[in-house]
């Protein structure tokens, strides 16, 4: 503790004065720039990751992977609606508030410095009889001060808060991709189901026609003696049911539309054109290469958020070991004043102390606080491994669920062939009088089912293949994603009447 008043500064050297200011300026300036940065890279650990997946194929995989399907249509989808999803750019705005927080926390390593500056203008009543004529008795007078704090950094408490600070920044960055690459995955899955409602329609509206038609030579038939009653009404039954299903075709057609809509953040009337574009199924791209479990899956940006909250968890429990320890700040005090402006530098107060202050006994309230951090960090590593685990989860019941539905689709596509031929045989014997109508009708209905289930196993394995391009991406490249302007929101503000 000390105090330097003018008297005495005044006896000593000028150096001297100049020596203490310049070595309290320096502890200053080498506390603050004493902050390390955060560690690049999280320690690895033992996660029992294999060495490889149980499927790889050959094919490098982009960072744009829906360009792997190449449409033009659905890249244009994927880029407006990483431009323009609402629920996107607020994931940014997180991303800004984890920015201004760690700015925040970083600010801990500097001293605070504040200022004053005051005018007083003081008089008395006039009935006192007092002589407002000399200058003494003006009453004005001006005083200023500065005020610079600084904590010394002893325990790492501040260095550990601005770690964590700079932990959830790195970690919201990585939710930011998460969410990108979850809006780039549902775009190209709602696209892929509107494709295939799409063809879904085509298809019902041409099985529609066939029935139709068998319909009108059944009622000729019927005309005629040939045919009985049972055979047309069965089949006006068949016809009612491609009726019922072409419409639930349209409406799923509606529905997915808005879904879309909803994901491009516009309205459903507001749907581009080139989002109606009727072009069909893509070609299932090459198998891509899944490499090394531990070099793909820890890229993830899901894991990587969940590595940095680990990293997070780990420096709040040690600041919440540091908030136990005395803490110990340096303070410098100048005040001065006088009758006007310039008095301030000639007649000033100089005040430098040091304190060293801790809590005694607070009924065990910052123990409690440490060994909750502590809990909070073991309990993100469990998160952290889990989240390892359900990446490799995720790989590999996509590549699993790819080799189950190629197989489906060879054995519907056998079906298929057989059903077109059974048919083709059934209504030949019916015509010959053969087999009756039932034959006929349980062939047709057998074979325009396969012919739509073929369609949606189609689009099940494109599917499929977004989510292990989802599963295997490292994130989005930089470009790609929304930095959208701040908006206006002054009309918010004025509270209604």
């Amino acid at each position: 503790m000390g105090l330097l008043s003018k008297p005495f500064l005044l006896r000593l050297p000028q150096r001297l004065i100049c020596a203490l200011l310049a070595g309290l300026l320096t502890v200053l300036l080498t506390a603050c720039s004493s902050a390390p940065l955060l560690p690049p890279q999280f320690p690895e650990q033992s996660l029992g990751l294999p060495d490889r997946f149980s499927t790889s194929g050959s094919q490098l995989t982009a960072q744009r992977w829906w360009q792997s399907f190449s449409n033009s249509e659905l890249d244009q989808l994927v880029n407006l609606a990483l431009a323009s999803n609402p629920d996107l750019q607020a994931t940014y705005w997180r991303l800004q508030q984890a920015d201004a927080a760690a700015a925040q926390a970083r600010s801990g390593f500097w001293p605070r410095l504040t200022g004053a500056l005051e005018n007083t203008e003081q008089r008395r009543a006039s009935s006192n009889n007092f002589d407002f004529s000399g200058a003494e008795n003006e009453g004005n007078s001006w005083s200023g001060s500065l005020a610079a704090g600084y904590e010394v950094d002893l325990w790492g408490r501040v260095r550990s808060g601005a770690r964590a600070a700079e932990a959830g920044r790195l970690a919201r960055e990585d939710s930011f991709q998460v969410a990108a690459l979850t809006l780039a995955a549902e775009v190209t899955s709602v696209w892929l189901q509107l494709q295939e409602a799409w063809g879904q329609q085509q298809l019902l509206e041409q099985q529609l026609d066939t029935n139709r038609k068998t319909l009108r030579v059944l009622e000729l038939r019927f005309g005629g003696g040939v045919s009985g009653a049972a055979d047309v009404l069965q089949q006006r039954q068949l016809v009612e049911q491609s009726q019922q299903e072409l419409a639930q075709s349209r409406a799923d057609i509606q529905v997915l539309q808005v879904q879309l809509a909803a994901l491009l953040g516009v309205a459903p009337e507001q749907l581009p054109d080139f989002a109606r574009t009727v072009s069909g199924l893509p070609v299932l791209p090459a198998l891509p290469d899944t490499g090394v479990p531990s070099h793909l899956l820890l890229r993830r940006p899901d894991v990587r958020l969940a590595q940095r909250e680990v990293l997070q968890g780990h420096y709040l429990a040690n600041q919440a070991w540091a908030e136990r320890l005395p803490a110990l700040t340096l303070s410098l005090f100048f005040s001065g004043g006088g009758r006007s402006l310039s008095d301030i530098a000639d007649d000033w107060l100089l005040n430098f102390s040091t304190a060293l202050e801790g809590v005694i006994f607070d009924g065990g309230n910052l123990a409690a606080a440490e060994r909750q951090q502590q809990a909070v960090e073991q309990e993100r590593w469990s998160a952290f491994r889990n989240t390892v685990m359900q990446a490799l989860s995720e790989v590999e019941q996509a590549l699993i669920n790819e080799r189950a539905i190629r197989e489906r689709l060879s054995f519907l596509e056998t079906r298929t062939e057989l059903a077109d031929q059974i048919t083709l045989r059934q209504r030949r014997a019916y015509g010959q009088g053969s087999v009756d109508f039932l034959n006929v009708l349980s062939a047709t209905d057998n074979q325009q089912s396969l012919e739509r289930q073929l369609l949606t196993a189609r689009r099940q394995l494109l599917e499929n293949r977004v989510t292990l391009y989802r599963a295997l991406s490292g994130g989005l490249p930089a470009q790609d994603l929304p930095q959208p302007a701040a908006q206006e929101l002054e009309v918010y503000r004025v509270e209604n009447p």
